[in-house]
Order: structure tokens, then C-alpha cells, then sequence
């Protein structure tokens, strides 16, 4: 599973360090230009990780306490479940490389990522909305349909903004990358996990097993 991400965002008082990739205290400061003797203000702020000490610099906006990052474009994504399908792998990484820069493209790529997932848990790959459906009609666990459900609304809104803001998305790309490998946690890993551990068991003790569970004529 993937470690907890706290989305960097302009002011906050803490998030995860886009350097060392530690929930840190944040602080900041505001830039200004020396000019015959005192000090001219600029639209520009730096923030310090008071864990590493590393910087990040930030543009104000027009709008009073909102703020962009310009520096680094990289944000803290986390690191790829050992066990995501291979099919999923280069949406999955790519989003990682772009999620700094476009929160829109790192959420479609992320909501592809889960189309290409869903035909490998049970599903056909083809149409999101319709493979969740099959899967909650097979039994899928409420929790694992909600953070499908996350992941294709988010997605959705990136591609056809419907009512989630430029700074909604934003906080909900850390998130999809969470949803993604919590399916693939409850969906592949753990299964697997377990079957490892029964193939595992002495050979006596599996064919009682399933003697034990044979229907009986």
C-alpha cells in the first residue's frame, strides 16, 4: 500500500515535502526587491520544509490567499503497487511524472488507468460505469465500489468539468492514486497473499481441506 500523501497547497501549515517527501511544517515568506533603500513587495512567496530545508516558490493569484506552484513542477505521487497489471503501469507512472504540472491530465490518465484495471479484477475494460455494476452484482465489497466510484467521477470531471474545481481536483489527484492501490491491495495482492500461503500448507492438510468442502452426492 501506499504511504499517506498530504497534497502541497499555497499557505498551508504543513504538507508532504515535494524534496524529501516528509509531512513536514511548512514556512513561508514573501519575496521582495530591494530599491533605493526599502523594499518593494513581488507576487512571489517561498515556502521551506522544515525538515529538509528544502524550497518551493509560489505565484500569487489575483484572488486574496490563493496561490500556484512554479516551483517544483514535481509533486509527491506515491510509488506504484508492487502488484499493479502491467496494462495499467505506463498510465499509472506517466500520471506520477505529470501530476505537478496538470492535475486534469494526471486524473484522466488515472481514470484510464482504472478502465484498464477493471478488466483485470472482472470486468471487460471497456466501459467504467457498466464494469462497477457487473462487480457489485458479483459481491464487491461497498468500500472497494466507493473508491472505484472516486476514481471515475474525479476522472470524469477532469476530462468534462462538471461541478469539481480546479483546487477540488487537485486535493482528489493524491487520492486517486491512494484508490488505486487500495484495489489493487484488496482485489490482487491480498488474494494472492492468501493462495500463496494455502499452496504453502502440508499436502495432507489440503486434501482434507478439500475433501472437507467437496459436495456431497
Amino acid at each position: 500500500m501506499s504511504s499517506q500523501i498530504q497534497a502541497p497547497g499555497y499557505r498551508l501549515a504543513s504538507f508532504t515535502c515535494m524534496h524529501c517527501g516528509v509531512i513536514s511544517q511548512m514556512h513561508w515568506a514573501d519575496l521582495a526587491i530591494p530599491q533605493f533603500g526599502s523594499f518593494n513587495s513581488t507576487n512571489w512567496v517561498v515556502c521551506a520544509c522544515q525538515h529538509c530545508k528544502g524550497e518551493s516558490i509560489w505565484r500569487k493569484s489575483g484572488n486574496v490567499g490563493k496561490g500556484t506552484l512554479a516551483y517544483p513542477k514535481t509533486l509527491i505521487a506515491p510509488p506504484v503497487h508492487e502488484d499493479l497489471p502491467p496494462s495499467c503501469l505506463a498510465d499509472f507512472e506517466e500520471a506520477r511524472l505529470i501530476c505537478g504540472v496538470s492535475h486534469r491530465g494526471a486524473a484522466a490518465l488515472l481514470r484510464l488507468c482504472l478502465q484498464k484495471l477493471l478488466g483485470e479484477i472482472g470486468g471487460k475494460g471497456e466501459h467504467i460505469d457498466t464494469d462497477i455494476k457487473t462487480l457489485v452484482q458479483g459481491g464487491l465489497d461497498p468500500h472497494i465500489q466507493q473508491a472505484l466510484d472516486v476514481i471515475r467521477v474525479t476522472g470524469n470531471n477532469a476530462v468534462h468539468p462538471l461541478d469539481m474545481s480546479p483546487e477540488d481536483l487537485r486535493d482528489y489527484v493524491p487520492v486517486m492514486f491512494d484508490m488505486i492501490s487500495l484495489i489493487v491491495e484488496e482485489r490482487i495482492a491480498r488474494p494472492r497473499k492468501i493462495a500463496e500461503r494455502f499452496a504453502g500448507l502440508p499436502e495432507k492438510a489440503r486434501q482434507a481441506i478439500e475433501k472437507r468442502d467437496r459436495p456431497k452426492v
